[in-house]
């Protein structure tokens, strides 16, 4: 629809983009919008409103989010999310050391090999080392742009429904109106069976209708069936899998895997980067 703006999700590195990339596609197809993943640079050839142009997309997910290509999209409206990027190191070196998927990217597999013959300790300290280019993402964001909501990843940990229905309707694309009857989402869920029957018939059978914005309680519904125990596989949150991709959940890990070595490490190397994003009011952490 012409008169929309281009919706995304800016993210980086562990902080639940991969989440949200998966509650977009829902709702993508839930609204009849069409969606574009990108995770680097050259996947859209260092130049962001072409490809957007080029895939007639209508929702961004840009899963390690550089402002310098951002900058250039227009007439945009998004969500940004950070995460403690102390714990983004602790999730990162696990994930690494375990469980993240090495396709396409080259560079994971040697960091996972010099891992491996590492202990804990020398492992968190070369993770923090390999965290240079996403913290510098991070460090370089434009925090204050008017079009794009700013959350955390602790706040989508802990209150996941409200936060996601905040952002989506700032987005635009929830419909946060109190009355939803029992005819009006028969009305819905009638519209959506439609739409998929035309989707399964290759689009043959000439049968689309989509809404502007999605119910809040279908939105939460799409929350809810990305819940964390689902997708750590019933474990609850605070119960540690080391080789889970969904390894804890608990925000605030780095005080028990941190020692004054790596404290002092991360500060040499991204100096005054944990109080920018409000995760303390000094540098004496």
């Amino acid at each position: 629809m012409p008169d929309r703006p281009l919706y995304a999700i800016f993210g980086h590195h562990k902080c639940a983009t991969m989440w949200l990339e998966d509650i977009a596609r829902l709702v993508c197809q839930r609204l009849g919008l069409k969606l574009a993943v990108v995770y680097n640079e050259d996947q859209f050839e260092r130049d962001l409103p072409a490809y957007i142009r080029r895939e007639k997309a209508d929702f961004l997910v840009y899963g390690n989010a550089d402002l310098s290509y951002t900058q250039d999209l227009r007439d945009c409206r998004g969500i940004h999310i950070v995460r403690d990027p102390r714990d983004i190191v602790v999730s990162a070196y696990f994930s690494h050391l375990h469980s993240h998927s090495t396709d396409g990217w080259k560079e994971l597999v040697a960091h996972r090999e010099r891992l491996a013959a590492m202990d804990k300790d020398a492992g968190l300290a070369e993770e923090i080392r390999f965290r240079a280019r996403s913290f510098g993402h991070m460090a370089g964001w434009d925090y204050e742009q008017p079009n794009v909501l700013e959350i955390r990843f602790e706040d989508v940990s802990v209150s996941s429904y409200e936060t996601m229905l905040s952002a989506f309707e700032f987005l635009g694309l929830v419909d946060d109106r109190e009355i939803y009857t029992r005819v009006a989402r028969a009305g819905f869920l009638a519209r959506d069976a439609l739409n998929r029957v035309h989707a399964r018939s290759g689009g043959v059978l000439p049968l689309r209708s989509f809404p502007n914005a999605l119910p809040a309680p279908e939105m939460l519904a799409i929350v809810w069936h990305h819940r964390y125990a689902r997708r750590a596989k019933g474990r609850q949150k605070g119960k540690e899998d080391v080789r889970s991709h969904y390894r804890s959940g608990r925000s605030g890990d780095w005080t028990s895997h941190f020692t004054d070595a790596h404290k002092s490490l991360f500060k040499s190397l991204y100096p005054g980067l944990v109080t920018q994003l409000g995760y303390a009011g000094s540098e004496d952490w």
